[in-house]
């Protein structure tokens, strides 16, 4: 059910924006770039600009960012995203780490009712999903299948997970399979099956 007491005007990306420095367009998966705008969508405030890099850390970039354009792009219902551009702001911890993602996007989805939401901490993929963007596909992979190994045996909390190419799309296990394929589209992102067991296919 939507939750109609989600203020308006909240449905574009939260920017928490740094120096982050975009990879060369060679690097970026090319079907993301031919989709992009041509005029940058403004977005609505800025919650600060941090100069600082950890040292010893990989670039952090703003790719995830790209590849949600294409999401919000597609009409889905994603809002309040947040772009992470510093070690210190992912919770998870892995932004810029040497075997971690250099881009990442959390959004919410707006039929998800948070109130019935395990983990509805700001950022949580349970109330939407997450891009996470890596060096290489082996890496987005890898995530991914560690995230498998190490969820919760259940049903109600097993995300559905897509990759395309070194992008990994995370999303909500309250989403239905179908929904779940819905923001996979515009990437022509391919499913990471989970065990039988583990699958969420209630479809309403």
């Amino acid at each position: 059910m939507p939750n109609s007491d989600r203020p308006a005007g909240r449905s574009s990306l939260r920017h928490l924006r740094t120096a982050a420095v975009l990879g060369s367009a060679g690097m970026l998966v090319s079907i993301v770039l031919s989709a992009l705008p041509q005029e940058r969508i403004p977005l609505p405030f800025s919650a600060g600009h941090h100069q600082d890099r950890h040292a010893g850390t990989a670039t952090v970039t703003d790719e995830a960012e790209t590849v949600f354009r294409l999401v919000e792009g597609a009409g889905l219902p994603a809002e309040n995203a947040i772009l992470y551009t510093h070690p210190d702001e992912d919770p998870d911890g892995l932004l810029g780490a040497q075997d971690g993602y250099r881009s990442k996007v959390t959004f919410e989805d707006r039929r998800i009712d948070g109130g019935a939401v395990a983990a509805p901490d700001p950022g949580s993929v349970h109330l939407g999903g997450a891009i996470e963007v890596f060096p290489g596909a082996d890496a987005a992979r890898t995530r991914v299948e560690h995230l498998q190994t190490s969820a919760p045996r259940s049903p109600a909390h097993a995300e559905h997970a897509y990759l395309k190419g070194r992008i990994l799309l995370r999303l909500s296990p309250y989403l239905t399979e179908s929904a779940a394929d819905a923001y996979a589209a515009p990437l022509d992102a391919t499913e990471v099956v989970r065990p039988a067991a583990e699958r969420h296919t209630a479809d309403t």
